[in-house]
């Protein structure tokens, strides 16, 4: 008889478990999305009870640092010195430096949806607005300008069945006046991904401009720049840029995987000099950058954390990625540039590539011994037939002027 009660009582403690689990897991759910519906409404009344400041202008950067077309577009402004009140969106821990001419709010804060509000324009580089659900007014221009380039990677999520970047393709084209491209390769892209009903004037990256700089003033000057911030002495050495780009699925294995000292040796050998590494992982993974790179030779410096990618390919005198698009803005110099993956097959079929990479200008290895051939196999004469070639095929019209026509776009808005 012991027994059976013992049994009764285990079931019913069993049950009690059950049901106590069930109530908190409704209730999490309900919890959560009375939550979500109450922000949304927060943000519609900010929205809505936000006057518009036709001298306005916001600006995000969704790496969440003073970079990219935001940055470019902002000193241009300054330049011209429009009147304007200029207001930078930041996240976490950056730390610029900016212009003092600059107000700052804090994403994702309720300072942060008044000032959206508010502004007559709205510029981003990636879905920031959408991801957060900032709610836009009819007297408002959203300005889209992508942190991308011409390929290599197709775009995340374009085309998929993700609830999530449907969502965005939704937003993003319903939301956005214009999205500003730099060929027709990326008016194409952006078409048949998140904006296919949005105008896009073909005026160029704004990021793109300083490449155009063949200055030894500016150059210098970046050189020392860049060094002082990384702490790292100037020896007169050459600088090798390895970059790759996010993946879940190999993180840390992509700077596991490649032999740096063969590389530097290689680097040496063909190019000449002494050679150091910069080494910045994706904007994703610079939190966990530190203990990746530690135990690399001290010939190797952690760059993830240098806030302006443009101003690492003004200093870089080579480059090697898996597939990021920054090498594509990087054939604007014409320096050695190479691809380095040893999960090729899977990532083209996880992602996919919107080129035959016999149609770019970069060699694909997927072994470092490869990656040496290639490097010492290099021919500048050919190298710069294929820039040009690739350009033309992608329809480029970056001539370092991009700011200047985009500026003069958004001169007019604020006038209109």
């Amino acid at each position: 008889m012991g027994g059976i009660f013992r049994i009764v009582e285990v079931f019913f403690r069993a049950l009690h478990v059950s049901v106590r689990a069930i109530r908190l897991f409704v209730q999490s759910v309900f919890t959560s999305r009375v939550d979500g519906w109450l922000a949304k409404l927060g943000k519609r009344l900010i929205a809505k009870r936000t006057r518009v400041d036709d001298a306005s202008i916001v600006l995000v950067a969704m790496q969440g640092e003073y970079t990219c077309n935001p940055k470019y577009i902002a000193e241009e402004i300054l330049r011209r010195r429009l009147p304007y009140k200029i207001t930078w969106v930041q996240r976490g821990q950056s730390v610029g430096p900016y212009p003092p001419e600059f107000e700052f709010v804090n994403h994702d804060t309720a300072a942060y949806f008044r000032a959206i509000a508010g502004a007559k324009v709205v510029i981003q580089n990636g879905h920031s607005m959408q991801r957060s659900g900032a709610q836009k007014g009819s007297s408002q221009y959203w300005l889209q300008t992508w942190h991308g380039s011409l390929g290599l990677k197709r775009l995340e999520g374009a085309g998929g069945d993700h609830k999530f970047y449907q969502r965005m393709r939704k937003l993003d084209n319903a939301q956005t006046d214009f999205v500003f491209t730099n060929s027709t390769f990326e008016d194409e892209v952006f078409t048949n991904t998140y904006w296919p009903d949005v105008p896009k004037p073909m005026l160029g990256h704004a990021r793109n401009d300083i490449l155009f700089d063949k200055s030894q003033e500016t150059a210098a000057a970046l050189r020392k720049k860049v060094l002082d911030r990384l702490g790292i002495p100037d020896n007169g050495q050459k600088f090798m840029l390895y970059a790759p780009t996010h993946d879940d699925n190999n993180k840390s294995v992509l700077l596991s995987g490649i032999d740096i000292a063969g590389l530097r040796a290689t680097l040496s050998a063909k190019f000449g000099g002494t050679w150091d590494i910069l080494i910045r992982t994706h904007n994703t993974s610079k939190r966990q950058s530190d203990s990746w790179l530690a135990g690399f030779p001290a010939y190797c410096h952690n760059a993830s954390f240098y806030p302006d990618m443009q101003e690492l390919l003004m200093v870089a005198d080579a480059g090697v990625t898996d597939y990021s698009s920054w090498i594509c803005d990087y054939v604007h110099r014409n320096k050695p540039s190479f691809l380095f993956s040893t999960n090729f097959e899977a990532y083209t079929q996880q992602r996919g590539f919107y080129h035959d990479f016999a149609d770019t200008p970069f060699t694909m290895a997927t072994s470092n011994r490869e990656l040496l051939d290639n490097i010492e196999r290099f021919d500048q004469n050919v190298y710069d037939r294929k820039v040009a070639s690739f350009l033309e095929m992608c329809g480029s019209i970056d001539d370092g002027n991009a700011a200047s026509r985009i500026v003069d776009k958004i001169e007019e808005l604020m006038a209109s």
